[in-house]
């Protein structure tokens, strides 16, 4: 194994290699920590958070929480560019690209039992009525799809380092190391670098971490060389992957998952939530007289029928075009987004019959937001500035008349009784489905409320001040129990028999 737990990696502050018996002189003095509890990331977890973090981009002025704030649920943490651009602007102050943010949370996340819940690769879905459809895949129209690194760029992140590596690691390979591969990193209208190796340069040179939580990760030295540089990156993403699995970024901790842990039975009505919110319930599930056909997309988990699964989702990671109008908002003011149609005939399906269809966004964190007068934008192109707009939408888009030309906003098509065209009048699902609903105002505001409590109590936190430390094995890999374990062998306490402990 090459992780050597008797040499401390410089960092760019120009700080030299350090000695094992020095450098446990220094903690000692209490300058570093080396404390970790058994609950806190594993190294491949806090790599992927730091990353996350940390303003890897042209002007060291934008990062991945950029566009996926915490305490936004993981979507865009500006109140102003969702109520206006929707798009983020880049690291160059120039570039931006055209769709809404989506969130980062709650996409694929890892169980107790050590097992990867969520969004699938991207593939054909047999559905009942609909047939095969697309399904899967992260961004807005699946293209990461899953399988990209190894078999698209045929990387091979596990080469070089031990087998026992690739025995933790591979879960995390799915759609989500896809979307951090892609790269926003060196996307020109988002982070905005020219290459990977200068990602790589500044994780390496601009950072205390990066050098040694990679090592720490991976077993072997950060390597930005044109040689290395593919399988650098690749582990980035699956870092990146790891993290964005983690209990960290998906909390559970709603009042939804609150209530349901507290309730007498765990069944609905539950005790803990108002009577509206259990009628919003019962309209979202489709029990009792009103329907809201919601759970027809947004429900992951049919087993657990009616809403009480612990790990429910609210998204059948599928794809439809339920007529949104276009954002003249957006810069640059592009052609609408074609959403899956890009990459579905890769899976056989007919060109132009997935045309205008988006991923089916979790509910999770819907309403999340860091204040009471804050933004949020919905749908693709965020074109809605509110659930209860986007709610009226839901219900009336088939019934409401056609807008005029000069009605852009959903706050003007609310005021004048409209609905502008949508951005594609082709494949959209049956009214009773979207957009004839019959709901009548209070069951739009009952459906409102009980979404609301789809939002996590607590938000991700950015990492703190990272402390130089030696290895700690057991913070390599959870076991399949919830444990740590790592596969090193005692080497951490082989060294802390040699030099007394720490």
């Amino acid at each position: 194994m090459s992780i050597n737990t008797a040499r401390l990696k410089k960092n760019n502050k120009g700080v030299d290699k350090i000695s094992l018996p020095l450098l446990l002189g220094i903690m000692s003095a209490g300058v570093f920590s080396s404390h970790v509890h058994a609950n806190d990331l594993t190294y491949l977890e806090e790599l992927g958070k730091r990353l996350f973090f940390e303003d890897i981009s042209l002007n060291q002025n934008m990062s991945c929480a950029t566009c996926h704030a915490g305490s936004a649920g993981g979507t865009n943490g500006d109140s102003v560019t969702n109520n206006t651009d929707v798009a983020v602007t880049g690291s160059d102050g120039v570039g931006v690209g055209n769709l809404r943010p989506p969130t980062n949370q709650y996409v694929q996340f890892r169980t107790d039992a050590g097992d990867i819940v969520g969004l699938g690769n991207f593939a054909l879905c047999t559905v009942p009525f609909l047939g095969d459809v697309a399904c899967g895949g992260a961004f807005w129209n699946g293209r990461a799809e899953g399988n990209l690194i190894e078999a698209f760029h045929n990387i091979d992140p596990f080469a070089g380092v031990g087998s026992e590596y690739e025995g933790m690691y591979r879960k995390y390979i799915g759609p989500l190391s896809d979307q951090a591969h892609a790269s926003p990193f060196i996307n020109p209208v988002e982070q905005a670098l020219e290459t990977k190796q200068d990602a790589c340069r500044q994780v390496r040179d601009d950072t205390v971490w990066g050098e040694q939580l990679y090592e720490y990760a991976w077993g072997t030295e950060m390597k930005c060389g044109k040689r290395q540089i593919d399988k650098t990156f690749a582990r980035f993403a699956i870092a990146l992957s790891a993290w964005q699995m983690s209990k960290d970024n998906n909390r559970f901790d709603s009042k939804r998952d609150i209530a349901l842990i507290n309730d007498a039975d765990g069944q609905f009505p539950l005790d803990d939530f108002t009577e509206q919110e259990n009628r919003g319930h019962d309209i979202f599930y489709n029990v009792g007289p009103v329907s809201g056909n919601c759970v027809f997309c947004h429900q992951s988990d049919p087993v657990n029928a009616g809403g009480v699964g612990p790990f429910e989702r609210y998204t059948n990671d599928q794809f439809f075009n339920i007529g949104v109008p276009r954002n003249h908002d957006i810069p640059n003011n592009p052609a609408p987004d074609i959403g899956v149609e890009l990459i579905a005939p890769n899976l056989g399906l007919p060109f132009g019959t997935n045309l205008g269809k988006h991923k089916v966004p979790t509910l999770r964190n819907v309403d999340k937001r860091p204040h009471s007068g804050f933004v949020k934008a919905y749908t693709h192109n965020g074109w809605f500035k509110s659930l209860e707009q986007l709610v009226h939408f839901y219900n009336t888009a088939r019934v409401k008349p056609t807008c005029a030309e000069h009605i852009k906003t959903a706050e003007q098509a609310m005021l004048n009784g409209c609905w502008p065209e949508p951005e594609f009048s082709v494949n959209r699902p049956p009214p009773f489905v979207v957009g004839g609903l019959g709901l009548s105002p209070q069951d739009e505001a009952d459906l409102v409320a009980y979404l609301k409590t789809l939002s996590d109590g607590s938000s991700v936190q950015g990492p703190g001040r990272y402390r130089l430390h030696i290895i700690n094995e057991s913070r390599l890999d959870h076991g399949d129990d919830g444990s740590s374990s790592g596969p090193l062998g005692g080497l951490e306490d082989r060294a802390n028999d040699a030099f007394g402990g720490f």
